[in-house]
């Protein structure tokens, strides 16, 4: 990874980070089960699919590794969903902002 290309993959997850803790102020949507914190949109969903597009959209990778990469992904969004920790809704959005944040840094940048 180049130097811009890594300013950008950080860049990237910062961005996701806060803009995620921003809409979750808005939205002030609650988890499945009640805590402390809001749900929607989830920040690990977000930071993953920003993280598997991006990579994908940067690099050349085998159809094996691409597999590998999303099967990763949705296994870690999964867990979230199976602990509780998020609805299907808010790994949904966040899944999706991710990738838009992906595409627009990479564009843009």
């Amino acid at each position: 990874m180049d130097d811009k290309t890594v300013i950008k993959f950080i860049g990237g997850i910062t961005v996701s980070f806060i803009l995620v803790k921003i809409l979750k102020n808005i939205l002030k949507e609650p988890r499945p089960i009640l805590g402390k914190t809001y749900g929607m949109p989830s920040s690990r969903s977000t930071v993953m699919a920003f993280i598997l597009f991006f990579l994908l959209m940067n690099y050349e990778f085998k159809t094996s590794t691409k597999i590998i990469l999303v099967i990763l992904t949705l296994l870690t969004l999964s867990i979230k969903y199976y602990l509780k920790q998020h609805s299907i809704k808010q790994l949904l959005v966040g899944f999706i902002l991710g990738i838009i944040i992906a595409y627009i840094i990479n564009q843009c940048f």
